[in-house]
C-alpha cells in the first residue's frame, strides 16, 4: 500500500505500535471482531517534511476504531476495499498481551465519504442523554444531518453549564428566563479542534433565551422551524428543580436574520433608563437601526463617567462644556466579554446642553451630526440638566469629516500662547492645515524643553544654537492617553534666530 502511495498519501497503511493509543475502550462486536475505542498520540500522515525528513501529522490524540483482525492471512487488497466502503483505514497494530493484530479505522459518513461533522457528533453520542428518549433521538438526528453546516446541530447542555439565570417574561411557549451560557455556542465561525479532540466554541459566557419546552413529545422539524424564524436555536436543556426541558435559544433580528448589533443593544435596555420616556425612546430607536453600524446608536452616558468638566462657551443650543469621557466610545461587540469594546478611554469630548429634550427628532439629530459626532445623551443631577455628548469634526477640509488632527490641535489652542499674536495665529493656520498630515503642523515648544543648548554659528537668519529637545517631536495622536505620541526623545535640534517674527509667512516658512 505505501508503495503505491505515490501522490496520495491516504492509500498507505502503516504499522503502528500499541503504545501509540491510550484511553482504549471495548465498545462493540461486529463481523471483524471485537471493537475497541482509542485515542492515537501521533495522529495520522498528512504530508512529507522536508525540513525534518520525515511525515507531518495531523489530527494528534484523534479518535480511532481498533477492530480486531481475526484472520491477518486474509488481508487482501479486495477485504481493504470492503473495510474502505465504510471507514477510512490507516494500518494496523497488535495487542502484545492477547497477540491480537487490529485494524486501526475510522468511520466515514456515507452520504460525505469522509469523517465530517456528524461523524464528530455521533461519537459523543454515548456520552450524554436528556433522560427522554424522543429528546435524545431529535437531537442525535440534527447532528447526524450537520454534514458541513454545524449550526443545523442542536445539542443537550447540562443545566449547570449556566449562570446568572433570571425570570424576563412568558410568551406562547411558555416561561422565558436570560442567562449566560459558560461555554458559547458551537458556531458556524466553529470547528473540530483537532488537537484537543473537541469542538471549538465561539461567545464564550454568552447570553441566551432559556424558554420553557412543556410538551417535549411535539418536538418535530416543523416545531423547530416555527423557533428558528425568530430565534437561533442551540440546544436543549432541563431544569432539575423545576423538572422542566428548556430550549436554548437567542433572538435575531428580523431585518437581518442574524444577532446583530440592535440584538445587542436592546438585551441592555432594562439596564438604564434616562428618566425621560421621549429620551428613553429616542436612543433605542437610534440602538435598533445600528444592525451593522454601531456608529449610527446613541447610548445613555451617566454623568459620572465624565471628569475634568469644564464651562468654555455658550452655543446655539446652550451651554459648552469640556470634559473627558472615561469609559470612550464604542467600536464593536466583544464576544469575550459579553460586552461594548470601547476606544479612545478619557477621550476628549463636549457637552452641550439639551434645552428642550422633547424636541429630540431626527432631523435635530442630522442638524447635530452636520459638524459633530454625536455620541449620546447624560444629565447634569445638580443642575437637573440634559446635555449632548459630541465631538466637533473637521469642517474645514470636507474630505475629513471626522475627528482628525487639526481637531487635537484646536483643542489644545486655549494652553499655550507665545505671547505674540501674530506667532500665535501663525502656528495655529499650520495646525488646523494639518488634517492627515502631521509634518505641516508646527508647535509652541517652552524654552525649558530644550537641555545642553550650545552656540554653533552664525547664519543669514540670526545665531544658531544646537540642543537636545526632551519630549521630541509629535508623531501620531496617541488615543489611550488622549495626547500626541512623540519619538526621537532627547533629539538633536538646531534653534535658529526669529529676528522678524511679525514677517513669519508662510513663503518665509516654505523659505526654511
Amino acid at each position: 500500500t505505501q508503495l503505491s502511495a505515490h501522490y496520495n498519501v491516504k492509500k498507505a497503511l502503516e504499522w503502528i505500535p500499541y503504545n501509540g493509543f491510550y484511553n482504549i475502550k471495548y465498545i462493540a462486536k461486529d463481523e471483524f471482531g471485537e471493537i475497541y475505542e482509542a485515542n492515537w498520540i501521533d495522529g495520522n500522515i498528512h504530508y512529507w517534511d522536508y525540513v525534518n525528513q520525515n511525515w507531518k501529522r495531523y489530527n494528534h490524540n484523534m479518535f480511532v476504531n481498533l477492530k480486531s483482525l481475526n484472520i491477518p492471512e486474509n488481508l487482501t487488497l479486495e477485504f481493504i476495499n470492503k473495510i474502505k466502503i465504510d471507514h477510512e483505514f490507516y494500518g494496523i497494530t497488535q495487542n502484545p498481551e492477547t497477540k491480537n493484530y487490529m485494524m486501526v479505522l475510522n468511520n466515514i459518513c456515507e452520504k460525505c465519504d469522509e469523517v465530517c461533522n456528524s461523524i464528530y457528533f455521533q461519537r459523543n453520542f454515548k456520552n450524554w442523554t436528556s433522560d427522554n428518549d424522543d429528546i435524545d433521538k431529535f437531537i442525535q438526528d440534527t447532528q447526524l444531518s450537520a454534514h458541513y453546516d454545524v449550526k443545523k446541530a442542536l445539542e443537550w447542555i447540562p443545566y449547570d453549564k449556566f449562570h446568572n439565570i433570571k425570570h424576563i417574561a412568558k410568551d406562547e411557549f411558555g416561561e422565558i428566563y436570560i442567562a449566560n451560557l459558560i461555554d458559547g455556542n458551537i458556531s458556524y465561525w466553529s470547528y473540530w479542534d483537532y488537537a484537543n479532540q473537541n469542538w471549538k466554541r465561539t461567545n464564550h459566557n454568552m447570553f441566551v433565551n432559556l424558554k420553557s419546552l412543556n410538551t417535549p413529545e411535539n418536538l418535530t422539524l416543523e416545531f423547530i422551524n416555527k423557533i428558528k424564524i425568530d430565534h437561533e436555536f442551540y440546544g436543549i436543556t432541563w431544569d432539575p428543580k423545576k423538572k422542566n426541558y428548556m430550549m436554548v435559544l437567542n433572538n435575531i433580528c428580523e431585518e437581518c436574520n442574524k444577532i446583530c448589533n440592535s440584538i445587542y443593544f436592546q438585551r441592555n435596555f432594562k439596564n438604564w433608563t434616562s428618566d425621560n420616556d421621549d429620551i428613553d425612546k429616542f436612543i433605542q430607536d437610534t440602538q435598533l437601526s445600528a444592525h451593522n453600524y454601531v456608529k449610527k446608536a446613541l447610548e445613555w452616558i451617566p454623568y459620572d463617567k465624565f471628569h475634568n468638566i469644564n464651562h468654555i462657551a455658550k452655543g446655539e443650543f446652550g451651554e459648552i462644556y469640556i470634559a473627558s469621557w472615561i469609559d470612550g466610545n464604542m467600536s464593536y461587540w466583544d464576544h469575550a466579554n459579553q460586552n461594548w469594546k470601547r476606544d479612545n478611554r478619557n477621550m476628549f469630548v463636549n457637552l452641550m446642553s439639551l434645552n428642550t429634550p422633547e424636541n429630540l427628532t431626527l432631523e435635530f439629530i442630522n442638524r447635530i451630526k452636520i459638524d459633530h459626532e454625536f455620541y449620546g445623551i447624560t444629565r447634569n443631577l445638580e443642575k437637573n440638566n440634559y446635555m449632548m455628548v459630541l465631538n466637533n469634526i473637521c469642517e474645514e477640509y470636507k474630505e475629513c469629516n471626522k475627528i482628525c488632527n487639526s481637531i487635537y490641535f484646536q483643542r489644545n489652542f486655549k494652553n499655550w500662547t507665545s505671547d505674540n499674536d501674530d506667532i500665535d495665529k501663525f502656528i495655529q493656520d499650520t495646525q488646523l492645515s494639518t488634517h492627515n498630515d502631521i509634518n505641516k503642523a508646527l508647535e509652541w515648544i517652552p524654552y525649558d524643553k530644550f537641555h545642553n543648548i550650545k552656540r554653533i554659528a552664525k547664519g543669514e537668519f540670526g545665531k544658531i544654537y544646537i540642543a537636545n529637545w526632551i519630549d521630541g517631536r509629535i508623531d501620531k495622536w496617541d488615543f489611550e492617553n488622549q495626547n500626541w505620541k512623540r519619538d526621537n526623545h532627547n533629539m538633536f535640534v538646531n534653534l535658529k534666530s526669529l529676528n522678524t517674527p511679525n514677517n513669519l509667512t508662510l513663503e518665509f516658512i516654505n523659505k526654511v
